[in-house]
């Protein structure tokens, strides 16, 4: 803020640079002077701003609200500004009504007066990127602390879906945060699209908003709603390669976890991988959220990350969750895989905390599966010679699922994802009963009784036993069997009337273990192709005459 002579009201002066600033088109020097964190500034800044807070209070009270914006419309005349001067006056009235009511206001006023700033509009781009990033703290401040807000604080307004009814203010914040959105991703009139934003170029703001946008509806839970701000990127938005890396970072982050939440893997891993990547290597916890979810989406697809990553300083504390997690699923322990991604454990919630449980818990089986079977096939498969086909007998896969969730006790009564592992230990028999129904339909016992019954020979009905299928059933095994093939995981076909899975040709293509059991992340991405992340805007397009595209390397920062 500048200095301010000694004999002159703090608010004439304010208003006096706010003036020649917007005369001289200095949005910079604006940004600096309208502050909104008074408490972070150095103590020397914070001096003139309690000077005007104390001005305000004594000259313009609440009750002289009318008095204070007359004085503001008539410095900001509308015969010098035009129309200008009706919403920036408006909007600077609100902002001195913020700074004489800060001291005593708390979080959620002071959000809901910066919420009523920033719904100005765009009328000066670095003021208002400013307001949103404020805007966007104190409302996950809030979010944090929701003992703060009261619970008839929340706005009786539509919800990101159109819902009526009551909104959250983070909610409410976001919704404002994207209106800030759509007007810098319009640009400014006549700006070509692929153009470089200059530093009074609206587009400037496009990623800086955005990511407010973003951050604030990813806390609330409601980051499927950014659909269509992602659709209105990829429409509108220059190569993302025109924006400083610190931007990119943050949106290719919450792009990736979009498409994550989305199950779209491949794509999640694309964007999240260039977050990593652009990220600097000193940011070591911005590495480590990233990372997260990087090394969560890679293990849907079948890969694993390697001792080099998992021994940097930002992958210290990861490798603790996910490694037991990577052995599990090679090994193909289904009961250790359905324990250790119980929400009832501790590492269960430690990955349902972090948004990622589902997923792993619905990707991840099939993979275990896929190494269950792979491994059975090495153990007992016939490998086959020349002419004949090598096989895996389902009976075998049937008998090492049951072993692998049976020899797991759940730690709680088992309901959901543990199902299946409550199922197979409830069909368990100790080996010493294992002939008790064949000895009593032998002797003619009852049970009841204690007696030996002639005419009960040969009349027992099993309870346990042959008459109970063991679990999983044959049928659920065939089931997984084909969907993996369908899926293009294991490669072969399988036989119904004596369970089988074969795998013919496999001598040509270097063995049955290499032929029926492809790489899962090289299935996945020949099956997807090279598609584009949508969302991510890489390079530029420009049809002049034909079809060309310019590609753009070492484009500098917006605004440079």
């Amino acid at each position: 803020m500048p200095a301010f002579g000694a004999n002159t009201p703090v608010l004439d002066s304010f208003l006096t640079v706010i003036i020649d600033s917007i005369r001289s088109k200095n949005g910079q020097r604006i940004t600096e002077l309208i502050q909104l964190d008074i408490g972070s500034l150095p103590p020397e800044r914070q001096k003139p701003y309690a000077d005007l807070n104390s001005e305000l209070n004594r000259n313009y009270p609440p009750e002289k609200d009318g008095e204070l914006s007359a004085r503001c419309h008539r410095d900001l005349s509308q015969d010098e500004f035009g129309l200008f001067s009706i919403t920036f006056s408006d909007s600077i009235v609100h902002y001195f009504r913020y700074l004489r009511d800060f001291t005593t206001a708390d979080n959620h006023a002071k959000a809901s007066k910066i919420r009523q700033l920033t719904r100005y509009g765009v009328i000066m781009i670095p003021i208002v990127l400013s307001f949103s990033r404020t805007l966007a703290t104190i409302a996950s401040n809030l979010d944090r602390n929701p003992s703060l807000v009261r619970s008839n604080d929340l706005l009786k307004t539509p919800d990101t879906e159109g819902a009526p009814g009551k909104v959250s203010f983070v909610e409410d914040a976001a919704n404002v945060l994207r209106d800030a959105f759509i007007k810098c991703l319009a640009g400014s009139p006549g700006v070509s699209r692929t153009s470089r934003p200059t530093a009074d170029d609206k587009r400037v703001g496009i990623y800086l908003t955005a990511n407010s946008c973003l951050k604030l509806l990813t806390q609330c839970r409601k980051l499927r709603n950014a659909q269509q701000m992602f659709s209105s990127i990829d429409a509108q938005s220059p190569p993302m390669l025109y924006y400083p890396a610190a931007q990119r970072v943050t949106y290719l982050y919450y792009l990736g976890r979009y498409h994550f939440a989305n199950n779209h893997f491949l794509r999640a891993q694309a964007a999240l991988q260039a977050a990593y990547e652009q990220c600097h290597r000193d940011a070591i916890k911005h590495r480590k959220t990233i990372l997260i979810y990087l090394i969560a989406a890679n293990l849907c697809l079948g890969r694993f990350p390697s001792s080099s990553l998992l021994s940097r300083p930002e992958a210290i504390e990861l490798s603790q969750r996910f490694l037991p997690l990577c052995k599990i699923v090679r090994t193909g322990d289904l009961g250790a895989f359905y324990q250790y991604l119980d929400a009832e454990t501790e590492s269960g919630m430690w990955f349902l905390r972090r948004s990622v449980l589902l997923q792993l818990q619905n990707r991840c089986e099939i993979i275990v599966w896929r190494s269950l079977i792979r491994k059975t096939f090495s153990f007992s498969g016939y490998m086959g010679e020349e002419k004949k086909v090598p096989f895996l007998r389902l009976q075998y896969v049937q008998h090492a699922a049951a072993w692998a969730l049976n020899r797991r006790i759940p730690p709680t009564p088992a309901s959901g994802f543990m199902s299946h592992a409550s199922n197979a230990k409830s069909s368990y028999i100790d080996p010493e009963f294992g002939d008790m129904d064949l000895a009593i339909n032998e002797t003619g016992f009852d049970v009841e009784s204690g007696e030996y019954i002639e005419e009960y020979v040969g009349q027992h009905q099993s309870s346990n036993g042959d008459n109970v299928e063991q679990t999983p059933t044959m049928t659920e095994i065939e089931s997984v069997i084909l969907s993996l093939i369908q899926q293009g995981l294991i490669k072969g076909f399988a036989l119904h009337t004596n369970p089988r899975f074969a795998i013919p040709g496999s001598q040509k293509a270097g063995g049955p273990m290499t032929a029926g059991f492809p790489e899962i992340w090289k299935v996945i991405k020949s099956r997807m192709g090279d598609e584009p992340v949508p969302g991510w805007v890489e390079e530029a397009n420009l049809h002049t005459g034909g079809s060309n595209v310019v590609r753009i390397f070492g484009a500098r920062p917006a605004g440079a």
